[in-house]
């Protein structure tokens, strides 16, 4: 008989990581390992916190925010180069700039007083003034902000409100409100009133210069003329660039869009239209004709409820005039009743989104202008290009009828100006409350839809047909999923090599990264490997969630995590050690009152947690719903246990009769309304049997975010079999066939050694047993646990989620597939257990031998720049401006700006700033109000800073922050700030270290060159390595250079000879003598280098770091005899999970090998 032998890899893909294992199966049984590892995409803590928050990110979200500070502070400087040109030319320069603040703000006030005449020096000062700070200018996506940014833009128009009642102006105010706060002092008056924290809306700086020009002019008819007043207010001091399109970032439409090759690069291009926004007029009426076609009702007999074409048009209807249809109203419009056994709830779930953009429009119009709330429609006919065949499609013409023309208007205009007078022009509209309702309607931030306008306009005639969105499709020729029958499937053409994902073509750079690894990682299996027959492949839950989605589950998590600190405590009240399962099982005793949630009996918290006659109830059982979650689990007596057996909790209660029945459909019922259950545990107590979803499973697996589609998308490029698996789906299988004790068995010896295990007890299928545990232990600890759960997924076979997703109707296959292999297996496990176990699969023992050779690869990141283009669109084309550009892939410099006194560098240091020493602050009297306070709280820099600290008797003047001198040295520090005469007047640190080259002088002493990744850039961009290892020919190149003196100094010396380099993520074997690590590497002995493997973590001056490869953690964390959890260097290192190398001796000693291990895992020596 012919072997059939398949490769088949598991894929399983996280944000920063991917694990991956290459099996071969000879008959769908597993005959080998072929390969198996961890592939680690290292993210900075932000990255990853960040984006599995759900917040919003780029690739480097922080630069950008920083970047753009400088650029508005550019631009402040060229307005006031402007400014100052045009002051000169019309005898305006202020004599001086260095007046007192009381008097500035006086100058300010009189300017804008009635009668009161300025020199011209002096109002060209006052044009400056309100230059340095010209307000918040109010944008329409304040309206639709979170609500910390709109209480905040509240807080700063009613500052406006309140000086228009006094009828004053920002300087009169300020004035004024200086004047009132004056204190006396010895040395002279002094002022406590803040200005900083008055911030006033542009319009308010505005009206002031208005004012201000008004009054003036009177004096100055011949100098402020209306054109000078119109250039210094709109072209100098308020002007602000219209803001970039970014129509080029939208995606292109799937269903329209075509490829081409550019003749000039070679390139594949994409062309089409552009995706619709989503709320598009189009748009919204695409989504509600396929949300009212996708309804489908049963009854609790099974019998399926036709919905006519007119009823599918009233539903329409009803969304395009609702903000939601919930199920009362589709049972009104379907006639139904619940009462008949028609349940409209799955129907609508919460209820269906309607006609935002209607709803919104209508509503800000107020009645006064239905008339553009018109869209009629118009069919035109068109021929296929692919078929030939004459298909009906919506006109072009729609674009012309009101509705679409009003919210093409109120989505384009962003400003408030522009969007009265284009209203006006366009409709006639004059009424300034509909205006402003116009104006505060954001259609923008929803964002887009997967289709453009073109593709709507052909889909929307036969979904208004009531076909639903899929035959639809079929009706204009387009395949919408991307499916395919198996015969299309086993022709179709696969690439040799997949091609890497172009930049910026998701949108979304971490994913991006991930994705383009898992090609990467790919190809080189087919490279080596030949062929792969099929991919099964987990996502991550934050890469197939969606950035709300991500948000939401952050914020579930934090909850729980408050949730079960509380609970931990109340747990120890009765006198029992906390645990996961014993604070879930207080959560469910809670949540039904302190009782069993099918008879009622009253249950005490210690009887639960310790198992005395109440147990945890699955409400579905396992044997019919792979259900194992919280929400599928209640607190139960024993007897109501044992008596329920298989049922679902509604069929066991009904037969207890009609009363308990009754009670306990009101316990449910009470407990939903009151929020103490999920609606999803809702659910699972009211399931009949023949309710329960017969696709649990296949639920979790669709592949809903873009993301998720992407990838299945890529590998079938390539590979002909993809499929998807679930994370509950891996950790089940895992679990059952004994995967889950290896890494922790690996890593016992090393934690035994450190005193950091324990013996537990606990209790088995009714047996008690003892084993050793690694206290704290979790398999997350060790990078590893992706290739484990890789190989678990390249098991998993298509047939076991088949048999999850109907454990009932697989019931008889799955015993009789048992009882064949082993009719005496122990009972006391469940049958769906037994099933998976007599599955095919590799022993633990050969696991754990290919887990032991497992050398985790690193992805290093090492480029330092990247070349670019600057380019701007002009009328949406792309013009470059600049070429040959070295742009830095990462900070030049540290985030602290500091200041210099003399020849010494400050910086601000908030009180309780840990750096903040009291000796070191610049001004002597506050130095010695701090150490007063300090030393009347022993020190204790938070206690003595609890309450504000003052610096004078009145206490007026609080001191929040001081100065302080900070020992930097010149070649520390770069000038990052300049004044308007080109002087230094900011610093920053150069960043941190890209590299440590190691070096022998010629006496054969050990050199240390510490490289800056300021100083990296400098080398690049001065066409220098970045690492040099030729330091004499680096020497005779540069004295042709005409180079900076400073730059020069940070070179190696000519005569040096180069050792070797560190870099952070650089692998390295260490404590392995000469001889033992070439026969290691000799004979690929994965085992022994896996030993010694470590990564460069950080480096310094004379301080290098090292991490052992497996750990995924660099705190250093462990729990005490206390019991506490805390930091432990020292622990780390005498586990060698940690090697700090403090001296060239030290550094020798190590025995030290560079290597490098590519994305399979294999090594060999740099």
């Amino acid at each position: 008989m012919t072997m059939a032998t398949k490769k088949i890899l598991g894929l399983d893909l996280g944000v920063g990581s991917i694990g991956w294992a290459l099996i071969e199966m000879d008959n769908d049984t597993p005959s080998s390992i072929l390969g198996m590892g961890s592939r680690i995409v290292p993210l900075t803590p932000d990255d990853s916190t960040q984006f599995s928050k759900g917040q919003a990110i780029t690739k480097n979200a922080d630069r950008t925010a920083r970047r753009t500070a400088r650029k508005g502070y550019d631009r402040y400087q060229l307005r006031r180069a402007k400014l100052t040109q045009v002051l000169r030319q019309n005898n305006m320069l202020p004599e001086h700039m260095d007046e007192h603040i009381i008097d500035l703000w006086q100058l300010r006030a009189d300017a804008a007083t009635e009668g009161k005449q300025l020199t011209l020096p002096q109002i060209g000062r006052v044009l400056y003034h309100i230059n340095q700070k010209r307000g918040y200018k109010h944008a329409k996506a304040d309206v639709s902000a979170d609500s910390k940014q709109t209480k905040y833009v509240a807080e700063v128009n009613q500052r406006y409100k309140d000086i228009q009642e006094r009828n004053q102006t920002i300087g009169q105010y300020f004035y004024q409100k200086l004047v009132e706060s004056a204190v006396q002092a010895p040395s002279g008056p002094y002022y406590t009133f803040r200005i900083k924290d008055q911030v006033f809306p542009r319009a308010a700086y505005m009206a002031e210069f208005d004012q201000i020009m008004q009054i003036q002019k009177q004096f100055y008819p011949e100098v402020l003329t209306p054109e000078l007043i119109n250039v210094l207010r709109n072209q100098i001091i308020f002007y602000q660039r219209p803001l970039k399109s970014c129509k080029h970032l939208v995606g292109l439409c799937e269903f329209e869009m075509k490829a081409y090759t550019n003749k000039a690069t070679g390139k594949v291009v994409y062309s089409g239209p552009k995706c619709a926004p989503r709320t598009s007029p189009l748009a919204q009426l695409c989504a509600m004709w396929e949300a009212a076609n996708n309804i489908t009702l049963f009854n609790k007999s099974n019998e399926y409820l036709p919905i006519t074409l007119e009823q599918r048009q009233a539903i329409v209807e009803h969304l395009n005039t609702h903000e939601k249809l919930m199920a009362k109203d589709l049972q009104k419009i379907l006639g139904i009743s619940p009462k008949e056994g028609w349940s409209a709830g799955k129907a609508v779930g919460k209820g269906l989104k309607g006609n935002m953009t209607f709803n919104q429009l209508r509503q800000a119009l107020g009645g006064k202008y239905d008339h553009l709330l018109q869209m009629n429609m118009q069919m035109v006919d068109y021929v296929d290009e692919a078929t030939g065949e004459v298909i009906s499609r919506i006109s072009e013409a729609i674009e012309q009828e009101p509705l679409y023309r009003l919210w093409h208007v109120v989505y384009s205009v962003q400003e408030r100006e522009e969007l009265g007078k284009a209203l006006h022009k366009q409709f006639g509209i004059d009424d300034e409350a509909v205006v402003e309702a116009l104006f505060k309607i954001d259609f923008v931030k929803p964002g887009y839809a997967n289709k453009s306008h073109k593709f709507i306009r052909k889909l929307l005639p036969y979904l208004m047909k009531g076909y639903k969105y899929s035959e639809a499709c079929d009706h204009i020729y387009v395949n919408h999923s991307n499916s395919m029958t198996k015969e299309q499937n086993a022709t179709r053409e696969l690439v040799d090599k997949i091609p890497l994902l172009l930049k910026n073509e998701l949108r979304q750079p971490i994913i991006e990264k991930i994705l383009n690894q898992m090609i990467n990682i790919v190809n080189a299996l087919k490279e080596q490997h030949g062929n792969i027959d099929e991919v099964r492949v987990e996502l991550a839950r934050e890469l197939k969630q969606s950035k709300d989605e991500r948000a939401q589950t952050t914020e579930r998590i934090n909850k729980n995590e408050r949730e079960n600190k509380a609970i931990e405590e109340r747990i120890r009240e009765h006198g029992i050690r906390p645990s996961r399962a014993r604070i879930q099982k207080y959560k469910m005793w809670e949540e039904s009152q302190h009782q069993c949630f099918y008879c009622g009996k009253s249950i005490s918290a210690a009887e639960f947690l310790s198992g005395a006659d109440v147990e945890v109830e699955h409400i579905i059982p396992k044997s019919i719903l792979f259900d194992d979650s919280f929400s599928n689990k209640v607190c139960a007596c024993r007897d109501c246990n044992h008596t329920k057996d298989n049922l679902t909790a509604r069929d066991f209660m009904e037969t207890r009769g009609q009363v308990e029945l009754d009670a306990y459909l009101a316990r449910v019922n009470t407990a939903f309304e009151e929020g103490r259950i999920s609606k999803t545990k809702r659910d699972h107590l009211l399931w009949h049997k023949e309710e329960i979803p017969q696709d649990f499973i296949d639920r979790q697996l669709r592949q809903s975010q873009y993301i998720s589609k992407k990838a299945v998308e890529i590998l079938r490029s390539a590979i002909r079999d993809v499929y998807a698996t679930s994370g509950s789906v891996t950790d089940f299988l895992r679990h059952i066939w004994g995967y889950d004790q290896i890494l922790h068995n690996l890593n016992l010896p090393k934690y035994r050694d450190a005193e950091l295990t324990e013996f537990v007890t606990y209790d088995h299928r009714g047996q008690k047993h003892q084993e050793e545990r690694i206290k704290n232990w979790s398999k997350r600890i060790d990078h590893r646990h992706h290739a484990i759960d890789a190989l678990t997924i390249a098991l998993t076979r298509q047939g076991y989620i088949q048999r999850l997703n109907n454990l009932n109707a697989s019931h008889d296959d799955m015993a009789e597939a048992v009882r064949k292999v082993n009719p005496l297996m122990e009972r006391k496990y469940s049958l769906l257990e037994k099933y998976i176990y007599i599955q095919p699969h590799f022993s633990v023992q050969e696991v754990t031998d290919a887990v032991d050779g497992i050398l985790v690869s690193f992805r290093a990141g090492k480029k330092v720049t990247t070349p670019a283009k600057r380019a701007i669109y002009r009328k949406g084309k792309r013009i470059n401006v600049q070429t040959d550009i070295q742009v830095p892939r990462g900070a030049l410099t540290e985030e602290t700006i500091y200041g210099k006194v003399g020849d010494k560098y400050v910086v601000k240091y908030p009180l309780t700033h840990p750096s903040m020493k009291v000796d070191d602050i610049v001004d002597p009297t506050i130095r010695e109000i701090v150490r007063t306070r300090l030393a009347a709280f022993g020190g204790k820099a938070k206690d003595a800073f609890a309450q504000p600290l003052y610096s004078d008797a009145a206490q007026k003047m609080e001191i929040k922050s001081v100065r302080c001198y900070t020992g930097l040295q010149d070649k520390a520090v770069a000038a990052v700030r300049f004044n308007a005469q080109g002087e230094a007047v900011g610093f920053s640190k150069t960043g941190n270290n890209h590299h440590i080259a190691i070096y022998q002088d010629k006496n054969g002493q050990y050199q240390e060159s510490v490289v800056s990744f300021w100083q990296a850039v400098e080398r690049k961009r001065y066409g220098l390595p970045i690492v040099i290892e030729d330091p004499k020919a680096i020497w005779d190149k540069v004295m042709d250079m005409d180079l900076p003196q400073e730059f020069l100094e940070t070179l190696p010396k000519d005569d040096w000879q180069f050792v070797v380099s560190l870099q952070a993520n650089e692998m390295f074997v260490l404590g392995l003598e000469d001889g033992d690590f070439e026969m290691a590497m000799e004979n690929r002995d994965y085992q022994l280098l896996n030993k010694h493997l470590y990564r460069v973590q950080k480096i310094r001056g004379k301080e290098y770091t090292f991490r052992y490869h497996i750990e995924t953690t660099v705190d250093d964390k462990y729990i005490n005899e206390k019991g506490e959890v805390k930091p432990n260097p020292a622990l780390s290192m005498q586990m060698k999970k940690l090697i700090s190398i403090r001296s060239f001796g030290g550094w020798l000693a190590q025995h030290p090998h560079k290597v490098r291990v590519n994305l399979l895992g294999e090594i060999s020596e740099v």
